[in-house]
């Protein structure tokens, strides 16, 4: 089973929304600044780069999550720029789905779209080939969801 993300309509409004937003408060930033404007320009360009980065890594990006014989494979593309994670199922010690649980292994690697809303996230901790754990979140189809816990079940027993 494959499933493949990017971003939408609803994703773009909400660039063009927080951009607007980020636009205003920049621009009475640097206007608090009076003479030293030039600071709060710093801060400005500052503050558009992070932004930046957020809508590259989410909205720009392309996801695919694949699971074929027991193993999960999740792939997110930005450009020709690849970042994969992928596991066997039994190699998942646990999922969490909605809210971030706290005691997760760190760092929980983003693998979705949604930046604020995390309803659909699928959070799930995995041992690595190395025996560590490692944690990583996604946004399946509640069919993929299915899939993966039946996977992970039919290997446990």
């Amino acid at each position: 089973m494959k499933e493949e993300y990017s971003s939408g309509g609803k994703q773009f409004m909400f660039v063009l929304l927080w951009s607007a937003v980020l636009y205003i408060a920049c621009a009475a930033m640097m206007s608090a600044f009076g003479n030293y404007a030039f600071i709060g320009g710093i801060i400005s360009v500052l503050v558009f780069c992070v932004f930046g980065f957020f809508v590259l890594t989410h909205y720009t990006a392309r996801f695919t999550y694949s699971l074929k014989n027991g193993s999960l494979r999740i792939n997110r593309m930005i450009g020709k720029r690849n970042k994969e994670v992928e596991f066997s199922c039994r190699d998942i010690t646990r999922t969490a789905f909605g809210e971030k649980p706290d005691d997760f292994a760190k760092p929980i690697q983003n693998m979705r779209i949604s930046v604020f809303s995390r309803k659909q996230s699928m959070y799930i901790e995995y041992k690595t080939k190395d025996g560590k754990s490692a944690s990583v979140v996604i946004e399946p189809s509640e069919k993929l969801k299915r899939r993966i816990e039946k996977e992970r079940n039919s290997i446990d027993g």
